[in-house]
């Protein structure tokens, strides 16, 4: 016991020498996983919020329907709604600060509740109004709502006083158990959105950055370019000192091995801090699929870097099998429909578990099987000599 914590500690010296040498380095790849996450999803937050239409909106009347059509639109995810005054909105469609501008009539309930459709909402546009048309249509669709209401609640207002007298219903219970039954039904609801931070009901939203998914990528990369001492020591010229050491050099690889992924993983619990300060995303899943999807990465790359000899090529193979689990991950593209209809994609994607929210098992228990052949096979190659 004392002659393993002696070799741990003399490895954990050694390698604190060549961590002293490329400090640098060393804390760009293990923090890239962290930064580039935060800043692609603030800068595609940012994207976002920039790239929303600017309308303008005008209430004239203090009513429940005008509020509420009011709200609906306010609600639209892809234009920024600014309330002003009918002038005031006029003035700025001329200086261009607004696309177009929508004005909600005084009378605008009253006219819904008597089943008028003319002249309800006023807009206007200029010549450079580009999103006019599709803004035009969706509040048109709401105003639609309301009025198709008003005629339902009239109509069964009509057949419930000529064919059921005992049981009157009002315009208003119609319309309220109306909205009851689209609100419980959600025929459609689908947002399009960068990052999973919404923390609503989020089932039917569709998700372009994911930021656990980009994290898992970036991961990758930077645990395999943190390898590479693997095969800046594993050449065949420093093999020999290892006679005149206590420990073997494939026990020497294993103990670094396991000093990098205790030093990886402290900075896997980082990222969900960070995460958690700058991007409030809660951490939904628990450590211990963190931690086997760590042992599984780092399984990986070691027993990758140990198919190299020539580390520029092991780098190329790095970005390249980056960029393939990436696309195949669906953290960068989605491709539910893809695996949808080929279910085996997600069996050999390893990133699919950890994505999941399950635990890495599987690859883990491949990798360690291949992990520990390596490490008997050199054994019985030692010993021959």
């Amino acid at each position: 016991m004392e002659g393993a914590c002696s070799g741990m500690m003399n490895v954990l010296k050694t390698r604190l020498i060549h961590w002293r040498k490329q400090v640098f380095p060393l804390l760009f790849w293990l923090l890239l996983p962290i930064i580039a996450v935060i800043l692609l999803i603030q800068a595609a937050n940012a994207i976002q919020a920039d790239s929303k239409v600017p309308v303008g909106l005008v209430v004239e009347e203090n009513t429940q329907f005008a509020k509420d059509l009011a709200a609906s639109i306010k609600q639209t995810p892809f234009i920024r709604v600014y309330e002003t005054t009918e002038e005031d909105a006029k003035l700025k469609l001329e200086q261009h600060e607004l696309d177009s501008a929508f004005v909600i009539k005084e009378g605008y309930e009253d006219n819904v509740r008597k089943g008028s459709r003319n002249r309800l909402v006023t807009s206007y546009k200029s010549d450079l109004s580009f999103a006019y048309t599709p803004v035009s249509e969706m509040i048109i669709s709401y105003v639609q709502q309301d009025t198709g209401r008003s005629k339902a609640a009239h109509t069964v207002k009509a057949l419930s006083d000529n064919y059921s007298p005992d049981q009157q219903w009002s315009w208003e219970e119609v319309v309220t158990k109306s909205k009851e039954v689209e609100a419980e039904e959600s025929l459609l609801h689908t947002t399009f959105t960068f990052a999973d931070s919404a923390k609503e009901d989020e089932e039917n939203e569709i998700t372009i950055l994911n930021t656990w998914g980009l994290w898992a990528v970036f991961s990758i990369l930077s645990t395999l370019l943190l390898f590479d001492w693997v095969i800046r020591e594993n050449r065949k010229s420093l093999i020999p000192r290892f006679t005149f050491i206590r420990f073997s050099y494939k026990n020497y690889f294993v103990l670094n091995t396991l000093l990098y992924t205790i030093l990886l993983f402290l900075f896997d619990l980082a990222a969900v801090i960070s995460f958690n300060l700058f991007l409030n995303e809660p951490f939904a899943m628990n450590i211990w699929v963190l931690l086997t999807y760590r042992l599984m990465l780092n399984a990986g790359a070691f027993l990758l870097a140990l198919c190299f000899n020539n580390i520029y090529l092991f780098y190329s193979a790095s970005f390249a099998l980056t960029l393939f689990f990436g696309i195949l991950s669906g953290a960068v593209i989605p491709i539910e429909g893809l695996t949808q209809r080929f279910q085996w994609l997600e069996y050999v994607n390893p990133l699919d578990a950890f994505l999941s929210g399950r635990n890495s098992s599987l690859w883990l228990a491949v990798l360690l099987f291949i992990f520990a052949l390596w490490y008997v096979r050199k054994e019985k190659s030692d010993a021959s000599h």
